[in-house]
């Protein structure tokens, strides 16, 4: 085959992003994805850093690139403030990675605190910067693949422009983690931890665990409650605060201490619900 069939074959392929969270099993589906299918599609992969992504996510997400070949683009959320005008990308790398929660800032100062009632954190940090990105490389006819797996069924949507291989190979969390126990690295993070230090989709009780382990992690959104608690489009003019059942980062705490570390904590929030998994998806 010369060069020009080459060519014209590889513009044939289907075009594939891969959304890396910088979860294990977005990074388990980023390698079965490399190995499957290069031969079959173009492909792009992406992780959106928001400024509030654990260390050890940084970490891994750079040893997955290395160990699995995966050529990845690292981006984050470039926000303009004027009115009318979305958010953007600045493409990064691990070395220059924002670590204080500039791009956060940004989106929260903009479009104001997020929370259950206002979920615009994922889109402005994480799903709008890849689409843009993937927009700036002539990609405009593309699926986009996503780490949901078969026993995360609830989690599927039907917008054929995602793809989800982890759920349709049949591969679930047991998968995935004896996956990672072979490997000669891994997440270093427990599962209440996640990737997002302090996301505010957590349950009272992930967040209990979190202030008792490392408190520092919540000066971030405190700060920012206190700053921008007015900012954005409040329908009843009162101040937004991140977490569930209309807790502030000072309200939370002062739960803790009034709770924290007790049985009774242990047994009230045994069995709560918790809306963040050990990644959060851009496009889920």
């Amino acid at each position: 085959m010369n060069k020009n069939e080459a060519r014209r074959k590889a513009k044939l392929r289907p075009k594939l992003l891969v959304s890396f969270s910088g979860g294990k099993t977005s990074a388990y589906m980023s390698k079965l994805i490399k190995e499957k299918m290069s031969d079959s599609h173009e492909l792009l992969f992406v992780f959106a850093n928001t400024g509030q992504e654990r260390k050890e996510t940084l970490n891994f997400v750079r040893d997955c690139d290395e160990f699995f070949n995966l050529d990845l683009v690292w981006v984050e959320a470039s926000v303009n403030p004027e009115s009318g005008e979305g958010t953007s990308f600045k493409v990064t790398n691990y070395e220059n990675a924002s670590l204080d929660g500039s791009p956060f800032e940004e989106v929260i100062k903009k479009y104001g605190i997020s929370n259950k009632a206002y979920p615009h954190c994922t889109r402005e940090l994480k799903a709008v910067p890849i689409r843009k990105y993937a927009l700036s490389r002539g990609w405009k006819d593309y699926q986009t693949a996503i780490g949901i797996r078969a026993d995360e069924p609830n989690r599927i949507g039907s917008d054929p422009k995602f793809i989800y291989p982890m759920h349709d190979w049949m591969i679930d969390k047991i998968d995935v983690n004896n996956f990672w126990e072979r490997m000669p690295f891994n997440l270093n993070l427990l599962e209440h931890q996640g990737n997002c230090s302090w996301c505010w989709k957590k349950s009272s009780k992930k967040h209990f665990m979190l202030i008792k382990e490392s408190p520092e992690i919540y000066d971030f959104p405190e700060r920012m409650e206190e700053k921008y608690g007015l900012a954005g489009h409040n329908i009843d003019g009162t101040k937004r605060v991140f977490f569930l059942g209309n807790k502030s980062t000072k309200a939370l705490k002062e739960e803790y201490q009034l709770i924290g570390g007790s049985s009774r904590q242990r047994t009230i929030f045994e069995d709560e619900n918790s809306g963040c998994s050990e990644s959060c998806e851009a496009f889920a």
